[in-house]
């Protein structure tokens, strides 16, 4: 198994990690708004943790696509 997995090209590790990372982005922003902003009495735009997310995972999005 493990030659196998040797054997592929790097692009497509890089391809693997890539689409993890769509399917966290997807899977943060199904969550519904009321879930994300519970507790807070007078939500923000910047106050929305999807936002975030999403900033984060671009930011390391990019650094896999220049490594």
């Amino acid at each position: 198994m493990f030659d196998c997995i040797h054997q592929l090209p790097l692009w497509s590790a890089k391809a693997g990690a890539t689409v993890v990372f769509l399917i966290v982005l997807i899977i943060t922003w199904s969550l519904p708004k009321r879930f994300i902003l519970e507790g807070v009495s007078e939500p923000k735009r910047w106050m929305d943790l999807r936002i975030w997310a999403t900033l984060l995972i671009l930011m390391q999005l990019a650094i896999y696509a220049v490594f």
